[in-house]
Formats: structure tokens, C-alpha cells, sequence
């Protein structure tokens, strides 16, 4: 069989669509029809039931499908043994970042990597909640949380901690001594189940539930940095989303003997169990556990 017949059979599979794969590859529809075409003659056998809107596979396509995704998995790490060898770094690596570190400091470390390795393709996710790394053809991800998923491979970089943070103006102009002087009209924090939910504070002696009505909610921790750095309120942010401006003094900690529990507490690089990852993967994995490090405490 050849190889690159069955790579753009799994391509095919992964994109759902005879369409989206050839938008992917940047080539015709009808050439990935003739190539899947020139598979199942090969073989003998239907691999896939199409219609004009999508794609099934038949048995004998869940088999090839399966052995074709380990197939090109091994072909690639055979291929970025050897450019080991040879003290080059080629291949591609599909990496999921959250929002906030990923904007703010991520995409500036992945140009630098780029530089370093100009052969190797990166395809870059911003979100925070990718958890299907296979579905999601997702070789890295990096991740603010409080637990992983056993099934996959952790890298537990140290503890991020998330606390009250206001511009300087505002934190002069209202100064609260306890989370719980702080009024609902406020606070910035990422969404919870409703309009009004629970966030925990703890400081070293105790946990307080603070039933809140936030002014504003966002899973895009940029946009409540940005919130709250024009002054509208106190927000609960990572850490490492305020360490340029602490150290500025533009922005100051509110109630600093508290941080907001429940929100993801550890720094993860999280990886599929594979036991023979792509050289280009093992690289960038090793360069983001580097660069990583100074957002943890």
C-alpha cells in the first residue's frame, strides 16, 4: 500500500469531509476523490460511505483508519529521529494555548521558536478547554488546571496562584479590607453556572464562599485584564496575567492576604501517552517546560 495514500485516506477521516481535506492540503477536491479512489482499488474493498453532505466508514475503513493513524505516527518520529541525527528539526506540531498566556506571552515565545527551528509547522489553538487531545489532533497542550486526566501524559511545571488584582487608580480610590467588602458590582471573574454563582477566597487560616453578581464575565482573561486595567472593577486573574504591571506599579493586589481558589491551581504541558513522539513534538516540549517555568511561583 502506499503511504501517501493512506495518510490522505486519515486525513480525510480527521477533516470529515472530502472538501476539508483538500482545503487543508490546498489541492482539488477531485484529487483527493481519485487518490481515495486509488486506495479502496488497491485493496480491494470500500473504505468509506459518501453522500453529498458526509462520510462514514465502512469496517474494513475503521481497521485501515486505526493502523493508518499509528502508521504515519511512527513514520513521522522515525523522521525526526534521523533529523536528530542530523541536528535538524522538521515536521509538524499542533499545539492547543490558553487564551491568556497564550496571547500575552505564548505567541511571542512561539515566533522565537520558530526561529530557532524554521522547518518545523505549528499550528496554534487558543482555548481553554480542549481536553480530547486525539479528537482534537492536538499534540501539546498547555494548561492552567487543578487536575488532568489520567490517560494522558502530565507535566506538572508549579502552582499558579489567582488572586484580586485592580488598576492603581481604582484600588487607591476603593480600599476593601476583606473579599467580602467588595460589592457585586465590581468584580471581574470568568463565567460561572449563572448570574449569580460562588467563588471561593482563602487566605492561611480560612476558606470564605463569596456569593457574587459580577460586573463582567469572560473565559478570555485578556479581556478582563483589560476591564480591569481601565478602571472598572476588581478582577480574579492567574499571577502571571499581572507581573509586568506589578511590577510597573500600575496594578495592585486587592485583600493581598487572599487568593481565589477553584479556578485551576498548577501549570500543565499535557501530551498523548505515546510512548515514540514525533522528534518536533519532543522539542517543543522541551522548549515550552523551559520557557514556561517563570509564570509558576
Amino acid at each position: 500500500m502506499d503511504i501517501n495514500l493512506i495518510r490522505n485516506f486519515v486525513e480525510v477521516v480527521d477533516a470529515c469531509s472530502l472538501s476539508e481535506a483538500a482545503r487543508r492540503r490546498d489541492v482539488t477536491r477531485s484529487k483527493v476523490s481519485k487518490e481515495l479512489k486509488a486506495l479502496e482499488a488497491s485493496l480491494g474493498t470500500r473504505l468509506l460511505h459518501r453522500s453529498t453532505r458526509s462520510i462514514a466508514l465502512t469496517e474494513a475503513g475503521e481497521v485501515l483508519y486505526q493502523h493508518g493513524r499509528n502508521i504515519i505516527e511512527q513514520v513521522e518520529a522515525a523522521r525526526g529521529s534521523i533529523d536528530a541525527l542530523q541536528h535538524e528539526v522538521t515536521g509538524t506540531v499542533r499545539l492547543s494555548i490558553p487564551t491568556g498566556l497564550g496571547e500575552l506571552y505564548l505567541a511571542e515565545m512561539l515566533l522565537e521558536f520558530r526561529k530557532l527551528h524554521p522547518q518545523v509547522r505549528i499550528r496554534v489553538l487558543f482555548s481553554n478547554r480542549v481536553s480530547d487531545l486525539m479528537g482534537a489532533e492536538i499534540d501539546i497542550a498547555v494548561r492552567v488546571a487543578s487536575a488532568v486526566n489520567e490517560q494522558l501524559v502530565a507535566r506538572d511545571l508549579g502552582a499558579v496562584e489567582t488572586a484580586l488584582y485592580a488598576s492603581r487608580d481604582f484600588a487607591r480610590a476603593h480600599r476593601f479590607r476583606q473579599p467580602a467588602d467588595i460589592p457585586h458590582g465590581v468584580l471581574l471573574t470568568p463565567p460561572g453556572d449563572g448570574k449569580t454563582y460562588t467563588i471561593t477566597v482563602s487566605n492561611h487560616s480560612q476558606d470564605i464562599q463569596l456569593h457574587c453578581e459580577p460586573y463582567v464575565t469572560s473565559e478570555h482573561f485578556p479581556f478582563l485584564k483589560h476591564s480591569m486595567m481601565a478602571g472598572c472593577g476588581v478582577a480574579a486573574l492567574p499571577r502571571y496575567m499581572v507581573i509586568d504591571e506589578l511590577r510597573a506599579g500600575t496594578v495592585q493586589r486587592v485583600c493581598p492576604d487572599w487568593r481565589v481558589s477553584g479556578l485551576g491551581d498548577r501549570l500543565y504541558i499535557i501530551t498523548l501517552a505515546n510512548r515514540r513522539p514525533p522528534h518536533a513534538v519532543k522539542v517543543m516540549t522541551e522548549f515550552l517546560q523551559a520557557r514556561l517555568r517563570r509564570f509558576v511561583e
